[in-house]
């Protein structure tokens, strides 16, 4: 049985139900904000804290979940490496100015953890749930099959609020990003990009505050295509033989987060890669501050990637 603390007790960690986990029980909680602790203590039946080194001092615990804001990640999630625990957080990794503002400037922070975590042996994981749904991992399999030949190209489209997740899919079913070019509409509430892999496919993102919730993703490879309509929606592929293939629609929904969070439990377990661990938590934030850069500066920007050689996507995975 893993033993798992909550640091951070507001709106994101409401969301992250450490009791559908198997194997997982929620032994102490922590925030700044003593009522907002003590709401989320009696949820549990569990002690909190208003200070974490006190709560790493007197409790045993395994995994922390941290779910506080862009700004706060940094300084929460060293701490937390620092004691030697595996974490799980929300993504992105960091960002002074929130999620949607990503600029390079708040890259060198999320480096250095990258760098902390690689002195401990535990693991840190990223929040970014489209992994744990039934029609991602069916495309993922399709992939693999290699019956759609290399990838051509991919097209991903999302309302704002699921920006980060959008951008962390695209890289991972489209591979390693090396160029983008950004554009904006005066108040960023549209914005899209158009993208250049490391592997000559070429790619675009968009993203829109009027659109409704949900996303989209067509991925094209040279033998046929793969298109994933939302969470709980559609995946099918088609190939260039005429033949059509689909998820069926019994398997179509499914307990995302609470799938993907059992998942990083599971790597855990197994000592093995998890799929969102920090390096796509980086990746993601280094391809999205490059987008920023460029829509700032009107210019194509090349995506620098931190360690190179680490990461994985649905090719090298």
């Amino acid at each position: 049985m893993y033993k798992v603390a909550i640091l951070g007790c507001g709106g994101h960690g409401k969301g992250h139900i450490w009791a559908k986990v198997p194997d997982c029980q929620v032994v102490a909680v922590c925030d700044l904000v003593e009522q907002r602790a003590r709401d989320r203590a009696a949820v549990y039946g569990v002690p909190y804290y208003l200070d974490a080194d006190e709560m790493f001092e007197k409790e045993e615990i395994d995994i922390v979940d941290a779910p506080v804001r862009e700004k706060d990640r940094f300084e929460v999630v060293m701490k937390c490496l620092q004691y030697g625990k595996h974490v799980y957080t929300e993504k992105p990794l960091g960002g002074e100015e929130g999620q949607l503002k990503i600029k390079p400037g708040d890259l060198p922070k999320v480096r250095a953890m990258m760098d902390e975590w690689q002195k401990h042996d535990v693991q840190l994981g990223i929040c970014f749930c489209l992994h744990g749904t039934n029609n991602i991992r069916w495309v993922k399999q399709q992939i693999r099959t290699g019956d759609y030949g290399s990838v051509a190209a991919v097209s991903a489209r999302a309302f704002s609020g699921t920006w980060p997740h959008l951008v962390e899919m695209f890289r991972y079913l489209g591979g390693e990003v090396d160029e983008v070019f950004g554009q904006a509409d005066e108040g960023w509430r549209s914005r899209s990009a158009t993208v250049r892999f490391a592997s000559g496919a070429v790619g675009n993102l968009m993203t829109s505050g009027p659109m409704g919730p949900g996303y989209q993703i067509k991925w094209i490879g040279q033998q046929g295509e793969l298109q994933v309509d939302n969470s709980n929606g559609t995946a099918r592929g088609r190939l260039k033989s005429g033949d059509e293939r689909a998820l069926p629609d019994e398997l179509a929904r499914w307990a995302m987060l609470t799938q993907h969070m059992t998942d990083f439990v599971e790597s855990i377990k197994e000592h093995r890669p998890f799929v969102a661990d920090g390096w796509a938590g980086l990746r993601q934030m280094e391809i999205d501050a490059a987008i920023n850069e460029s829509i700032m500066t009107g210019e194509p920007i090349k995506v620098e990637r931190y360690k190179p050689e680490q990461g994985r996507t649905v090719f090298t995975e």
